[in-house]
C-alpha cells in the first residue's frame, strides 16, 4: 500500500499518491547519490513496493479475521 491505496480494492485519496511518489522518488534520489548501480535501484525500489504488498495483504487478513 503504497500511496494509502491497496491493490485489492483498497481506497486512496490524490494527497496519498503524491505520497507514495514523494516516497518512491526519495528512495531513488537517495539512491543516485550514493552511487547505487542502476539494476540496484531498481531492485531496491522493487524490494520497497513487494514489502508494501506484503504488508497490506498482512493489514487484511488481520482486518477481515477481527470482523
Amino acid at each position: 500500500m503504497i500511496g494509502g491505496t491497496s491493490l485489492f480494492g483498497g481506497r486512496g485519496s490524490a494527497w496519498s499518491a503524491v505520497l507514495g511518489v514523494l516516497v518512491i522518488q526519495s528512495i531513488a534520489n537517495g539512491l543516485t547519490l550514493m552511487n547505487v548501480d542502476q539494476a540496484a535501484r531498481y531492485m531496491v525500489t522493487g524490494a520497497v513496493l513487494l514489502l508494501a504488498i506484503i504488508i497490506d495483504m498482512l493489514m487484511r487478513k488481520r482486518r477481515e479475521g477481527l470482523t
